[in-house]
């Protein structure tokens, strides 16, 4: 059996983290992952409706409800504890996004996160770990300001020590900052994953090693590991396991559109792009309306193409609010759909106990039968 510094530290049976996708809701789709043995975690994008985010699209509303940031990121944490506590591999996690875009509802739903666990201790036997992606780490670190942060925010190890901090880095120079910040691990992604990405192209190929090689603490893989063969490669490039989105789109308990499951299905790898989102570069999958936010993206744009940010338009929101309004009605070629380049390497839509399972045999298989396959015994004569 695989057993990786991930397990070791979270309390889970397999080193595979299902990622947090918003600005839909991932709710039972972490209550599923848990049960099965990976890190499930909670989607908190959508949480920001009702003018708490401009990146947060109203009709978020109709799937977390109506609500301030904090009270309904503490209502689904309640919802998933009580659905796995009883499991007892279950563990889960909170993703919140830290883009300044964000940081009115960040600094909400992370103070939500942390006053809860405080508030009932025993959820944090199940809650282990904090995951921001999108933005900054250092402003969340403890002792921020003394550490270069010009606008310090909630100081996360500082209020839970026991919890496990991670941080999404698109970069080597990101995750030198996380580490500077004190998380707990990296997660290293590559440009091929689904939704936020960074502006500059590297791939999970070439920043993973070089991430790993770079910090000292564990880093975990992302962006394009969808199976065993991806994650048995992750671990031989140096990680302690891998963080999977777009893969976990595609199973039978998760909460996203049948429409948008089947979608990636049908993709090929070919078939997704980047182009300015809600905070940031974002992949999409190739639609009709994909292509109206990169004609938007790139009008005027020169910049793009040397790697420098391109800020968000009246027109490009528009495009992206109406396109995400017509993802929940199922309008498929009018919808915005986020999804990475492993969609071309996604075929069936299974359950996620056969999704895990078939990825941690396949993974097994391939470590145990590699040196049998490239190495060669010298024999002395």
């Amino acid at each position: 059996m695989i057993y990786t510094k991930l397990q070791e530290m979270i309390g889970i049976k397999y080193p595979i983290i299902q990622a947090g996708m918003g600005p839909y809701s991932t709710t039972e789709l972490s209550v599923a992952a848990a049960k099965e043995g990976v890190l499930g975690l909670i989607s908190t994008i959508g949480m920001a409706g009702g003018g708490a985010s401009s990146a947060t699209p109203e009709r978020a509303q109709e799937v977390f409800g109506k609500g301030r940031p904090r009270d309904i990121v503490q209502r689904v944490i309640q919802h998933v504890y009580d659905s796995i506590k009883n499991v007892p591999h279950a563990k889960f996690g909170v993703n919140v996004p830290v883009a300044g875009d964000f940081d009115y509802a960040a600094r909400r739903l992370i103070r939500g996160t942390i006053d809860i666990c405080k508030e009932r201790p025993e959820i944090q036997e199940k809650l282990k770990v904090i995951v921001t992606s999108a933005g900054d780490p250092l402003p969340w670190a403890a002792d921020a300001k003394a550490k270069g942060a010009k606008k310090p925010r909630i100081a996360i190890k500082e209020e839970l020590p026991d919890i496990v901090w991670a941080h999404v880095c698109p970069s080597v120079n990101t995750s030198k900052r996380a580490e500077k910040a004190g998380v707990d691990f990296v997660i290293a992604s590559g440009r091929e994953g689904g939704a936020h990405c960074a502006w500059r192209d590297v791939s999970s190929m070439v920043l993973l090693p070089e991430v790993v090689k770079t910090v000292k603490v564990p880093v975990v893989g992302a962006g394009g590991f969808a199976d065993g063969a991806s994650l048995a490669a992750a671990l031989a490039l140096g990680a302690i396991g891998v963080q999977m989105g777009t893969r976990f789109i595609a199973t039978k308990e998760s909460d996203f559109q049948q429409m948008w499951k089947e979608a990636l299905v049908k993709r090929e790898e070919t078939e997704t792009l980047v182009a300015r989102g809600f905070f940031g570069p974002m992949r999409f999958l190739r639609n009709p309306q994909s292509l109206k936010i990169v004609d938007e993206t790139t009008r005027g744009a020169s910049g793009l193409w040397r790697g420098e940010p391109v800020p968000s338009t009246n027109e490009i929101m528009t495009i992206e609010m109406d396109g995400l309004g017509k993802l929940m009605d199922q309008i498929e070629d009018e919808s915005v759909i986020l999804g990475g380049v492993v969609t071309g390497r996604i075929h069936s839509i299974p359950t996620i106990k056969e999704l895990i399972e078939s990825i941690m045999e396949e993974a097994e298989a391939i470590i145990t039968s590699l040196p049998g396959k490239v190495v060669r015994q010298t024999v002395k004569t």
